[in-house]
């Protein structure tokens, strides 16, 4: 017998569902994008642990006939499509044919459905792939997708699946990126029998205020049409960005997307109006669907423009005409090598122009050239204290660190008479090379990052109760992040605990938290869990970086003499001392 043969199909099916279903989230987005499409004007949604026990998806669509039902169920089964042309102007969510067959394959699931033009509704029971039954139900139009003990027959994926409060939050997020693309559809998400988010249908406006968390007079309208493209947004008014950007969504042809491109023409857009701040917005794209390719990615996520730069220019344009701005510069950079990044301006139409800053990078020190490209002979050198890490990349919070190289090196910041503050941001001390630079900020940042990591194996941290304890109202995800970091917000000295669907009370914070500001650096700390999660290798590097990041000295704040002495001392203790939890150099070397 030979080394090649050919798959059963029961195998077949399990590897095609894998392409598809990654996670509880991923069936959830597809039951909803087919009640989308099915016309629905209201989709309920009801899921048990995070969606590995039980998952309902329920929906007032136009249903189907038995028929349908039947071959709905079977792989590259479709509605959407009658020839291989229409893969090129799909105006649909879903038309590959794959959802309902990927999650029969690794579930047990069982679809109810009516046509308007049927008395009678259609059941069948699909388990690990194989049709177990089929026959009438009496139920109203429309069609509900129960889907129970999901990868029951693949028990090694079914172990990488997270505790239920992180799985409840990507269902969470799903549904909430759907909703922005949807506005007109009503979605209801419970858990565990809990009501998460319910939005009725309404207008964009109303919509957008839902998700944006938003007063009437903080979002700007505004729509723009050129070639072809059509872009319909709300921002957020300047004075409203955030330090996080949990708030962005970007919709084409109803289809959610990420796209790094057309989130920085936003960006470009707000030109030198955000200041260490993130807008908050929804961008509504409408284009020939020939110009697209929505099939690059099997969950959908992505999508590829025939001219990426041509759709970025009238979000751009469409952002600086709600901001009544005129076209102006914007910084940009391109990386033109591996240890080399030149930096540019470039206009509102996105054209490069020359460059006027270059810098190169080396293994243990980064020598930055800096001139105005004008002055000859006249460029300053500056080493950058970093560790060496293997492949020439930092990453945030694990770069080891030379004990003999941070004796040599710190040991006379520490021992010197003299020490300074520039600007209120910098920290500038004498050494026998040269002198140091110490940025107050990420300084103290990494001093916090190391002692919000010990907090959470120390029995019990210091706390101080709050007089009038602090009434919070965040959205659906927020919740959810609360939920699934209570325990961690708990070992910092938040104690937290909910009060309603969307509401918190926080009672106590850490005793070492001077600037509280009311409650908003617990909000950006949630927020920030957002975008941290993605990049840390567990949950308490995520809390401890978003800690250190809002509770920190901020740039811009008066030290005095001792402050910065003991700050030098802190920082000299910490196991990290030259690169911030994220990735950013602390400490300034100039020869």
């Amino acid at each position: 017998m030979g080394k090649i043969q050919v798959l059963s199909e029961n195998i077949i099916h399990k590897i095609a569902a894998g392409e598809v279903i990654e996670r509880p989230s991923s069936v959830v987005k597809e039951l909803v994008e087919n009640s989308i499409d099915a016309q629905a004007k209201r989709v309920s949604v009801e899921v048990k642990a995070g969606g590995r026990q039980d998952i309902i998806v329920a929906d007032d669509g136009i249903g189907m006939s038995f028929d349908d039902a039947l071959l709905s169920v079977k792989r590259h089964s479709t509605s959407k499509m009658k020839s291989p042309s229409d893969l090129f102007s799909v105006s649909t969510l879903g038309f590959r044919g794959e959802a309902l067959a990927s999650i029969g394959a690794v579930s047990r699931m069982t679809i109810e459905t009516r046509s308007a033009e049927d008395n009678e509704g259609t059941r069948i029971v699909v388990e690990g792939g194989i049709e177990r039954e089929k026959g009438s139900v009496a139920r109203a139009v429309g069609t509900t997708i129960s889907v129970r003990n999901i990868f029951f027959n693949t028990p090694a994926r079914r172990k990488f699946l997270r505790h239920m409060e992180t799985e409840n939050r990507y269902i969470t997020q799903n549904l909430v990126q759907l909703s922005a693309a949807h506005p007109d559809v009503g979605f209801e998400l419970i858990h565990q029998d809990r009501n998460i988010l319910d939005f009725l249908p309404g207008s964009r406006f109303e919509r957008a205020r839902e998700l944006l968390e938003s007063e009437p007079d903080s979002l700007l309208e505004t729509s723009l049409a050129d070639e072809g493209i059509e872009v319909d947004a709300f921002v957020s008014v300047p004075a409203q960005c955030r330090r996080s950007r949990g708030k962005q969504f970007v919709v084409v042809r109803g289809r959610p997307i990420f796209s790094r491109g057309l989130n920085q023409a936003v960006y470009n857009g707000y030109g030198g109006l955000l200041v260490d701040r993130h807008p908050s917005f929804i961008v509504w794209l409408d284009l020939d669907p020939r110009k697209i390719d929505v099939n690059v990615h099997p969950t959908k996520r992505e999508v590829r423009f025939a001219d990426e730069r041509r759709v970025a220019g009238v979000i751009q344009a469409a952002v600086r005409q709600a901001l009544d701005m005129p076209e102006m510069e914007v910084f940009n950079y391109t990386k033109s090598s591996e240890k080399e990044t030149t930096l540019k301006f470039s206009d509102g139409a996105n054209e490069n122009k020359p460059q006027s800053r270059t810098y190169s990078s080396e293994a243990n020190a980064l020598e930055f050239n800096l001139s105005d490209g004008s002055v000859d002979h006249s460029q300053l050198s500056l080493s950058l204290l970093a560790p060496s890490v293997p492949g020439g990349e930092k990453v945030p919070g694990e770069s080891p660190v030379s004990d003999s190289l941070g004796k040599e090196i710190l040991g006379d910041i520490e021992t010197s008479p003299a020490i300074w503050q520039v600007h209120n941001k910098y920290i500038i001390v004498p050494i026998k090379e040269g002198i140091i630079i110490v940025d107050q900020h990420v300084a103290h940042e990494r001093i916090r990052y190391e002692e919000a990591l010990d907090n959470f194996e120390a029995e019990g941290v210091g706390v101080q109760q709050l007089l009038l304890p602090l009434t919070l109202n965040l959205n659906p995800v927020e919740m959810e992040v609360v939920r699934e970091a209570s325990d961690l917000f708990s070992q910092l000295g938040f104690n937290v605990r909910e009060f309603g669907p969307a509401t918190v009370i926080v009672e106590s914070i850490p005793v070492e938290l001077k600037n509280w500001g009311e409650g908003e650096i617990f909000h950006k700390m949630v927020n920030e869990l957002l975008e941290e999660k993605e990049i840390r290798n567990t949950l308490q590097e995520a809390v401890a970086a978003s800690y250190a990041c809002h509770t920190s000295i901020r740039a811009g704040e008066n030290l005095k003499r001792d402050d910065m002495q003991v700050l030098i001392k802190r920082l000299l203790g910490a196991r990290e001392p030259f690169v911030c939890p994220h990735g950013r150099p602390i400490i300034v070397k100039i020869p």
